[in-house]
């Protein structure tokens, strides 16, 4: 049995968790009622033991519920060429729209040509610097490990450590140049 006053309590989360939504093409009503479905389904399943507001507790049914309808909902279509156009829903297919208005060309998520040629040039220059000064280096400034765990497995003081990743920087600035 749901608690009227506990939907009351949180009505105004689907009308807020749907405008997060305004930039799609799905009609806001219709996640709205997605939204208070699952509001209904968070009263029923709320218990007052567990200390928590109810909004609080429904919110995350109400904007599961909401994603839900514009995952299912919302697909991307490709065109060709790298042209997507969003489609609903089959009147979206006839919509006498321009071209421009529902075609985007979206960004590449992959590297640059430019910037693939770069990473492989500094690979080359990492890999001409002498080996411990290229573990330490990597070691310490990518994987974020402290000088004294990597003295330990070079075996040398955490001190020369911080030397080998000084003069192994130095020596890439260099030959980078």
């Amino acid at each position: 049995m749901i608690d009227n006053t506990l939907v009351e309590q949180a009505l105004h989360l689907p009308r807020r968790e749907a405008r997060r939504w305004r930039h799609t093409p799905l009609e806001q009503e219709e996640l709205v009622a997605d939204g208070y479905l699952a509001l209904a389904k968070a009263a029923r399943r709320f218990d007052p033991s567990y200390g928590v507001p109810f909004p609080a507790f429904a919110t995350p049914y109400v904007r599961g519920a909401i994603a839900d309808t514009v995952r299912t909902r919302a697909r991307r279509n490709n065109l060709g060429d790298g042209v997507f156009v969003d489609v609903v829903g089959f009147p979206d297919l006839g919509r006498a729209t321009t071209t421009a208005e529902r075609a985007f060309e979206p960004a590449d998520p992959g590297p640059s040509p430019h910037d693939t040629v770069e990473s492989l040039d500094r690979l080359r220059v990492l890999g001409s610097i002498p080996e411990r000064e290229r573990i330490a280096l990597i070691r310490t400034v990518v994987d974020g490990d402290t000088a004294a765990d990597v003295a330990k497995d070079l075996g040398v003081s955490p001190d020369r450590v911080y030397t080998l990743v000084h003069n192994g920087s130095a020596r890439v600035r260099r030959r980078a140049a």
